[in-house]
């Protein structure tokens, strides 16, 4: 039965005079993780006598991470002798409310919070292990030795599975743990041990489960230990002492513990485990009882294998049939960077991705839609990568596995020691381990840049892309430079007080020191690419005064160059295309162009081309949720205007019109993805959500532009992949060609009349049935195997340059000039999940986005017609040619 606190005045008093007693010892006792909001902490007075808590505070660490917070003073609390306080979440079940003591909110856990007692300011005893690691998840906890620790020592708990209250609310005496594991049958004789392959066996389920998830049998089990799991995966490794010799079968496996295991379990050890075989999420495994297993001796460390994927298997079945065994990477592994060291959203951890081969296409980049080739290619790009991860969550700006990474400076002030697209990765070992619905390799050793080979080719022997940094574009000039640069919100309203945007957003630079990174970064870049026109998106939408940002960036990039021959003036719109008199539409970012008088001259005023809004009411709009009616949630969607202006180049005849443009983002949905059931998935079709409202703005930018005469150049960031549905509308598409329909979105308007109000577009959208003929250069130049930006391991181009025929006769070449996208996005300007890691003012990671290069030939174009040879010969011999320059 619970005893309660004290609460006359006397009892009080006795409590503070006793307080200090020498054997009284006030300690969190029991730990209680549930479904829903069942959590509760329980406080023990384990003394004899009563004690006051006067000076003693509860504190927490939300997921373990930074200071202790969310004070709970427990002052005006006295525990009797051998009596307990109970502290629970007000919106526990009824069973804890009724032992419960105090609802608090300070009592809201996940598995990763730490919580600390405090005395008289000190640390005194302590529950849950730091850096947002799950050392609690679905667990409960009851303490087995009554002695308050600072540090969390899993031997003084006895764990409870989740949802146990078993004594919640009455004083223990301590629970006494199980009897210490000896590897003995239950008659006492050493016991026949089943091998580790033959639990592995040779597919991708252990053949000792008959059904369900895990074995109905226990088994021994006796292997090497050849890594610990500390944080990701709670455990150890083991690998079998007795090779079967069969390469389809694994020598390894992991034994989960649930958290972090005994300090005798080190690599060497061998360890005697009694266990059921388990399928935890398609990791085979083994789950012994708690502390179930006993280190006997000691011997050399396991051998490591070279992992190799052998001819007609796909690096998932390598990588299956090495499951839990320690491997390192080889030449002959052939793994390489298709995603950067940088943050995985979906476990919450620093980590890279490397691919078998070559890095991995985004499928729509290569192939349209829906069709059989694109299916097929995101089905082997599952099969084709696996992470690359540290057991211990790595530390803001560290690669645990490299320890180098960004510490080395050369002599251009960059860093000397890092990481890139492409690059293959070897001397990396490391146990093979399936989490989070992905292969993992978790390194046990570090690697040095040597490691780190920088040659990538494809197939055919061709270079994919430059590995190496360089210093400028490879692309040679010719009589005029265009680059289209995606520069990652040049924010100027903050960092240096400049004017505001309509939103009052601030999407970029927090403080003057980050912004004079990123704009150190910038006019690096463009101080190199030297272009006589240049197209910005993600320029803040503050105006176009000397407080603005397209000023500042203008201002900043002139000061690079000494001849003012070489300055840059920027494209201003008319004061009757301002939105509220000042901006450029009404979102925080615009699109923006600088050129070049002595190169080029202006042709006319600026102008405007608007796109497409959704705006859909709620409850308008329902579905059949399987026989049940529901409506709409309000759907309110813009995207960022188009900027055009047309541009006199001294060699040619006709004008060069630009359009720059910045399409709807990937991100949230619109109506398209609620009436699919996709707001909370994505998309089927692979294309990201509002792909449909990116369709109404190409045929928007379309019918504007095909009155224009002379060269037209469509540039910018599209986020549309080079063979989804915006792309086609805007190129060659016809349902003929592709076999596949596209339509507009529904619900759009466009523009507004006199009083304000949106003007309707497009009520329920509509069907593009030709393409408006515009050439993709980069796809005409070098195929579609090209990149400006990289999302979760695929690269695909997002930035694109289209020319209508007349231009593309001019065009020399194109180049995705890869100082972003094939760089850690660690390097950016941003100092938020980068703790002390230096920065560079170099053009590298100036921005998520690669520029694309443009190079234009006046002269020539009459006798070198691209387009005419293109159409009779295909881009297969301009691609040989080129595809080592990109």
């Amino acid at each position: 039965m619970k005893t309660t606190q004290l609460k006359t005045s006397l009892a009080m008093a006795i409590g503070l005079a006793l307080s200090g007693n020498a054997y009284a010892e006030i300690i969190i006792s029991q730990y209680v993780e549930g479904g829903s909001y069942n959590k509760s902490l329980e406080i023990s007075n384990t003394g004899d006598n009563p004690v006051s808590l006067s000076g003693y505070v509860l504190k927490s660490k939300y997921n373990g991470l930074n200071e202790w917070k969310n004070d709970l003073d427990l002052s005006a609390i006295t525990l009797n002798a051998k009596s307990v306080y109970v502290i629970s979440n007000s919106r526990a079940s009824d069973e804890i409310k009724a032992v419960t003591d105090s609802m608090e909110s300070i009592v809201n856990h996940n598995g990763d919070e730490t919580y600390m007692l405090f005395k008289d300011g000190a640390e005194h005893d302590r529950i849950g292990i730091d850096d947002d690691v799950d050392w609690g998840k679905d667990k409960s906890f009851v303490r087995a030795v009554q002695t308050p620790s600072t540090t969390f020592d899993a031997n003084m708990w006895l764990e409870k599975p989740k949802d146990n209250i078993d004594g919640l609310g009455s004083y223990q005496e301590g629970v006494t743990p199980p009897p210490p594991f000896s590897c003995e049958t239950d008659s006492g004789n050493t016991p026949a041990f089943t091998e580790i392959n033959a639990i592995q066996g040779t597919s991708d389920k252990s053949p000792l489960i008959t059904s369900g998830f895990i074995s109905d049998d226990d088994y021994f089990v006796q292997g090497i230990v050849t890594a610990r799991g500390e944080s990701l995966l709670k455990g150890f490794y083991l690998q079998g002492l007795n090779d079967d010799h069969d390469s389809n079968s694994s020598e390894g496996i992991f034994v989960s513990t649930g958290s972090a295991p005994a300090q005798d379990i080190q690599p060497g050890a061998i360890v005697c485990v009694k266990a059921k075989v388990q399928e935890y999420y398609n990791q085979t495994q083994l789950k012994p009882d708690t502390n179930n297993y006993i280190v006997q001796r000691t011997e050399s460390p396991a051998q490591v294998n070279e992992l190799v994927i052998n001819e007609g298997e796909t690096l998932a079945d390598a990588l299956e049939r090495h499951e839990g065994m320690k491997v390192k990477l080889t030449s002959h592994s052939d793994l390489r960077i298709t995603r950067n060291f940088s943050f995985d959203y979906g476990s919450k951890r620093n980590n890279m991705v490397l691919s078998h081969g070559e890095p991995l296409f985004k499928p729509t980049q290569l192939f349209a839609a829906e069709s059989p080739e694109a299916i097929q290619l995101a089905k082997d790009n599952v099969k084709r990568q696996i992470t690359i991860e540290s057991d211990n969550k790595a530390a803001n700006g560290k690669v645990p596995y490299f320890p180098d990474f960004s510490s080395d400076i050369d002599q251009d002030g960059s860093a000397d020691s890092y990481l890139r697209l492409g690059a293959r990765i070897e001397g990396l070992e490391g146990v093979i381990a399936y989490s989070y619905g992905q292969y993992r390799l978790v390194a046990t050793n570090t690697i040095t840049q040597e490691n780190i080979i920088t040659k990538a080719f494809n197939a055919d022997g061709d270079t994919l892309f430059n590995v190496e940094r360089t210093d400028e574009p490879s692309i040679e000039d010719e009589d005029l430079t265009i680059t289209s640069f995606n520069v990652l919100n040049y924010f100027t309203s903050v960092a240096t007080n400049g004017d505001a945007n309509p939103t009052g957003q601030n999407r970029g630079a927090v403080n003057a020191d980050d912004f004079a990174v990123q704009q150190a970064k910038i006019i690096a870049a463009l101080t190199a690419i030297d272009a006589g026109i240049i197209g910005l998106m993600e320029v803040e939408n503050n105006g176009f005064g000397k407080n603005s940002a397209i000023y500042d960036l203008t201002k900043a990039l002139n000061a690079n160059f000494e001849d003012e021959k070489d300055h840059y003036k920027f494209v201003e719109i008319e004061a009757a295309d301002k939105y509220q008199s000042e901006y450029l539409g009404s979102d925080a970012i615009m699109v923006a162009l600088l050129y070049r008088p002595s190169e080029v001259k202006l042709e006319g005023k600026a102008r405007v081309i608007k796109t497409p809004e959704q705006h859909v009411a709620e409850n308008t709009v329902t579905r059949d949720n399987k026989g049940i009616i529901e409506f709409n949630p309000a759907y309110d969607k813009y995207q960022r205007h188009s900027l055009v202006q047309e541009f006199i180049v001294k060699e040619a005849k006709e004008p060069l019109t630009v359009v720059v443009n910045h399409l709807k983002s990937k991100g949230s949905e619109c109506i398209e993805q609620w009436q699919n059931f996709e707001e909370d998935s994505d998309p089927a079709d692979l294309q990201g959500n509002c792909n449909r409202f990116r369709v109404s703005a190409a045929k928007a930018i379309g019918d504007e532009l095909s009155t224009v005469e002379g060269d037209v150049l469509i540039l910018g960031d599209m986020n549309a992949y080079g063979m989804e549905d915006p792309l086609l509308t805007l190129t060659d598409y016809s349902p003929e060609k592709y076999d596949r329909t596209i339509f507009t979105a529904s619900h759009t308007t466009l523009g507004n009349d006199a009083e304000g109000n949106p003007l309707p577009y497009e009520e329920t959208g509509s069907q593009i049935t030709q393409g408006y003929g515009y050439l993709n250069l980069n796809t005409l130049l070098h195929g579609t195997e090209t990149f400006s930006y990289t999302y979760s391991g695929e690269l695909g181009n997002l930035d694109h340059a289209l020319a209508n025929e007349s231009l593309a006769d001019r065009v020399t070449e194109i180049e995705d000039w890869h100082i972003n996208a094939a760089e850690s996005n660690l390097f950016e300007y941003s100092s938020k999940y980068t703790g002390d890691m230096v920065k560079y003012n170099d053009m590298y990671s100036a921005s998520d986005h690669d520029p694309i290069v443009i190079s234009l030939e006046y002269e020539k174009a009459a006798s070198f017609n691209l387009f005419a040879l293109v159409s009779l010969f295909g881009f297969g011999f301009l691609r040989r040619k080129t595809v080592k320059r990109s």
